[in-house]
């Protein structure tokens, strides 16, 4: 490397100590400068432009985080000042986006976007002529180095300011950015994901995959923007009311992942649960959506229901082994483990599209009544074929539990979601006869619930009192729904316990403890006294008030304490002769619950007001009463 990439090298020690280098600011500009004229490429001028670009970025985030001394931050502005405006480096860094060098490219991109994030801090503007680049790109719709820098550019600058980086007004800012890259962003929706499958065929399939999956992202932050903060546009609008697009992906002729990307921006999509990793706190507080957004969230439920009818289900597709990091390479777990994160967010995406069409007024020319039992038979039907449900002795409503039960937030989700449609099925025939067969017994999904976590109360305590689950509204609407259909609940335990015995008669080499819980391949997250293993979101051994909840015995009403503690691991299936208690067990937990919400309540210690909660809880023993 030469002189100036050895000084360079310098200039980033003493800018990691919070100093400045000798030179003087207007000749480290001119250094910077010059690495980014023209010149035959090489190994050696291509790392110096690369040394360059970080460079520039780490000044401009040094100077954006406030964190250099008086004397170096005068430096360093100056050399950013003469850099963006006499040297014209912003005009470079969008030439530098055609680069063939992808690394190059995609540091011009990241450089451009440091920069844009710190003026609008300051002036509240943005770089036209960056905006131009991009418009340009976006309409020109060709797979690129040049088109993924520029979607991830955007992409970073537009997280920016929904995690409040650049400052207040993040409405103003959003709807300024996004003004002169509406209809380009619409034209490479419409290019980039088109549903002529023969077209996608026609493009370089990795390269068409790099720039569909920086495409998703770009799409996931318009949508938080539009959800936070209510910034609406034809861009945004796009991916709702052409969302065909997004779910014929599935069948195009790309990489799995970015397959999976698809269906994983749909659920968020439906569930309005952009940017939820990433937004700031005060934007998923003060979120100001739009009124047309119920709208076209219907619309994109309609089109998943038409494209389920159509068969779409059998199109998707689903690995038999887990690749992980988005990598290509399948690994061997010593056993068949079937993409769970496909099966996730497949039901979700079913069953929030139906509850979606069920809630909404009905509109003219649509038809309001759906069969929902002839949906939920389809996806039971698409679990059966990847494996979900291993023996044909299983419960069909332990699907909930197997296909969730890594990811609490979605089983919550999907637990409540069910309970709606459920309730809509049934005022539809008058009945719930059956509603076993298709997998939507909402009691059956709380008793398997239960049972996967022991009866342990202390566990459904971290439920509610986490803000990362709606296991709260869950509750709530569940317990309101068992106050109704106490009758129901009960034929639940029954049958649930018929199913038990069902699988231990049909594979007698099964031990009776654990042969349902092999079968739905349910983790246990919780230590109880019979020893399972618990995952605890508060350490209640440190609790006063917890104390006496951790000495007691789930199920101790049942008066058969030999059984619990010969429970095994996965223990979450008790032995015929104490089958009889399954319903004292589920009401002794609740009632140990309501005692433990109760306590906290007193102590001032629970997060929120727990009055409707406790209502219902209190309602508990009467019913276990009447049902005994």
């Amino acid at each position: 490397m030469d002189a100036s990439g050895l000084d360079l090298q310098a200039v980033f020690g003493l800018l990691r100590a919070g100093s400045a280098p000798s030179v003087s600011s207007e000749e480290l500009a001119r250094r910077v400068s010059s690495c980014f004229m023209s010149q035959a490429p090489s190994v050696t001028h291509t790392d110096l432009m690369c040394l360059c670009l970080t460079l520039t970025e780490s000044i401009i985030s040094r100077l954006m985080a406030q964190s250099l001394p008086q004397d170096a931050t005068k430096y360093y502005e100056d050399v950013m000042r003469r850099l963006f405006g006499e040297m014209h480096l912003m005009g470079k860094l969008v030439s530098l986006l055609r680069s063939g060098d992808k690394l190059v490219s995609h540091l011009s991109g990241k450089c451009m976007s440091v920069y844009i994030i710190n003026d609008i801090c300051i002036s509240g503007g943005s770089s036209w002529m960056w905006r131009h680049a991009c418009a340009e790109v976006f309409e020109k719709s060709v797979s690129s180095g040049e088109l993924d820098s520029c979607l991830w550019s955007l992409t970073a600058v537009i997280k920016a300011v929904l995690r409040g980086d650049t400052g207040p007004n993040q409405r103003d800012v959003l709807t300024k950015l996004l003004s002169g890259l509406d209809s380009s962003i619409a034209c490479l929706y419409t290019h980039l994901l088109t549903p002529d499958t023969q077209e996608l065929h026609k493009r370089e399939p990795l390269s068409l995959s790099r720039s569909m999956c920086e495409f998703f992202d770009l799409l996931e932050v318009l949508s938080a923007a539009r959800l936070r903060y209510g910034v609406c546009s034809s861009a945004q609008r796009i991916m709702f009311v052409e969302s065909r697009a997004l779910l014929h992906v599935v069948r195009a002729d790309v990489e799995y992942l970015v397959k999976k990307r698809a269906l994983l921006l749909l659920k968020r999509s439906l569930l309005r649960r952009a940017g939820e990793d990433w937004a700031s706190a005060e934007a998923q507080c003060e979120s100001r959506e739009d009124p047309g957004l119920t709208e076209d969230t219907l619309i994109m439920a309609d089109k998943v229901l038409q494209e389920v009818t159509a068969g779409w289900l059998k199109e998707v597709p689903v690995k038999a082994q887990a690749s992980f990091f988005g990598g290509n390479c399948e690994v061997s777990l010593g056993r068949t483990q079937t993409d769970d994160v496909i099966l996730r967010a497949v039901s979700l995406i079913l069953l929030k599209s139906l509850e979606i069409h069920i809630q909404s007024p009905p509109r003219k020319g649509s038809q309001r009544d759906i069969d929902v039992c002839g949906y939920l038979t389809e996806l039971m039907s698409f679990l059966q074929r990847h494996g979900t449900l291993v023996s044909p002795d299983a419960h069909s409503c332990s699907w909930v539990s197997v296909v969730f039960a890594e990811q609490d937030d979605d089983m919550m989700e999907s637990a409540k979601t069910l309970i709606g449609l459920y309730l809509y099925q049934k005022s539809l025939s008058c009945s719930d006869s059956g509603v076993c067969v298709w997998g939507c017994n909402p009691h059956c999904h709380f008793i398997l619930l239960l049972r996967s976590l022991s009866f342990d109360h202390s566990v459904l305590l971290d439920f509610l009192i986490s803000s990362e689950t709606c296991f709260l509204e869950y509750c709530v609407r569940y317990l309101k729904l068992l106050r109704e259909e106490q009758t129901s609940f009960s034929s639940s335990c029954r049958h649930i316990e018929d199913c038990d015995c069902a699988g231990r008669r049909t594979d007698p080499a099964i031990q009776a403890p654990s042969a349902v819980s092999e079968m739905l391949d349910v983790v246990p997250c919780t230590r109880s006294s019979a020893g399972n293993d618990v995952q605890r979101l508060v350490d209640y051994g440190s609790s006063d008030e917890s104390e006496e909840a951790e000495e007691r015995v789930p199920g101790r009403k049942s008066g058969n304490t030999e059984a619990d503690s010969g429970r095994t691991q996965s223990g979450m299936v008790q032995t015929e002769h104490e089958s009889d208690s399954l319903l004292g067990k589920v009401f002794a937990c609740l009632v140990d619950l309501r005692t433990a919400v109760t306590r906290l309540h007193n102590r001032g210690l629970f997060p929120y007001n727990p009055k409707s909660l406790l209502k219902l809880l209190n309602s508990i023993e009467p019913q276990r009463d009447m049902l005994s």
